[in-house]
């Protein structure tokens, strides 16, 4: 049994503690959460025990019988945490993304590596059905090279960030960091290494800086991709996510609109493959939630002492370093050339 404390009571928070209770090998031992009344509450629920803050939580008589840690936390608090947690000699899960920069997150990487941890960013497409088999699909070669990928989510306006953290741009990185991130990563995994970016948004400082980014990408292996995100939308505007994949004898399609955010997750939408020669068919993709399946990876591998192979924490630095490309790129005017 794998002994679980999370960190941050939030949207989220509940979103994995609620995915930890449907796994056997897993305990919700903890909940941190410096808002007393969020965190007993959810506390309570799992029948887990309430700490107010990190140091509180490390610093336990108790803290021997925790296995990980899984940072549900702020994304500026996303260093501190992660950085004690490995300290602390803790293998810990940490929500995307997972720094607000390249030099925090190569301290994170740093402490993980000294303390001889075990670490995975929940960058959660890696784990979503839909999103799996079209890389299935495309790594088979059934319809040939793959040439250009399209990926986008679009939501309203958050209302479920606490304090409204999600706005201060130097907080949260706003829509591009928050949530373009997701498609950005989803890219690399799927095509390579990408060396040339150009991205362009609209901006509002209100609502954390960059609202609404488009970005494109030339990859080192001369494939394209082009991804879209933004949290402008306003009204009943569904939340909505799209792949399309053109690879050299077919096309590969998925569109989800559901919801307010991702609490319709589980409603079922065709992923569909158009063939060169005509035909169409509807491939079969396991429905199994996403974040259960990330979940439960994370837990497996601490279980049966493996190593993480997926969402890593470099996988994460890369996910980083393409979406502060494309927020440069975006605020400049300018091409972005990585290295």
């Amino acid at each position: 049994m794998i002994n679980v404390a999370i960190i941050g009571a939030g949207y989220i928070g509940q979103v994995h503690a609620n995915t930890y209770k449907q796994i056997n090998n897993a305990r919700i031992f903890a909940i941190v959460d410096s808002i007393e009344e969020k965190g007993k509450k959810l506390a309570d629920q799992f029948d887990a025990n309430y700490f107010s803050n990190i140091d509180e939580l490390l610093n336990d008589k108790n803290i021997a019988d925790i296995d990980c840690i899984d940072i549900c936390s702020p994304t500026f608090l996303h260093s501190e945490m992660a950085i004690k947690t490995a300290n602390a000699g803790k293998d810990f899960l940490i929500e995307k993304p997972l720094s607000l920069s390249l030099e925090e997150a190569d301290k994170i990487i740093e402490a993980v590596k000294r303390n001889k941890v075990q670490a995975m960013v929940g960058h959660v497409l890696r784990f979503w059905p839909e999103y799996i088999k079209a890389k299935e699909i495309v790594d088979s070669g059934d319809i040939g090279k793959p040439l250009f990928a399209f990926s986008e989510r679009l939501t309203v306006t958050p209302d479920w960030h606490v304090n409204k953290w999600g706005f201060d741009e130097k907080h949260s990185g706003g829509a591009a960091l928050d949530l373009h991130i997701h498609d950005l990563d989803y890219l690399i995994w799927l095509l390579g290494k990408p060396v040339i970016v150009k991205s362009q948004g609209v901006y509002n400082p209100k609502l954390g800086g960059l609202v609404h980014i488009t970005t494109n990408i030339e990859f080192k292996n001369g494939f394209s991709g082009f991804a879209e995100g933004g949290w402008s939308f306003t009204g009943n505007f569904p939340f909505t996510m799209v792949l399309r994949i053109i690879c050299e004898n077919g096309t590969i399609e998925w569109v989800f609109r559901a919801g307010k955010n991702i609490e319709e997750r589980n409603q079922k939408n065709d992923l569909i493959v158009y063939r060169s020669d005509g035909s169409v068919y509807v491939p079969n993709v396991e429905q199994k939630d996403p974040f259960l399946t990330e979940c439960e990876y994370f837990i497996n591998c601490l279980d049966f002492n493996r190593p993480i192979e997926k969402a890593t924490i470099a996988d994460g630095r890369e996910s980083l370093k393409l979406t502060l490309a494309a927020i440069e790129s975006a605020k400049n005017k300018n091409t972005v050339y990585l290295k």
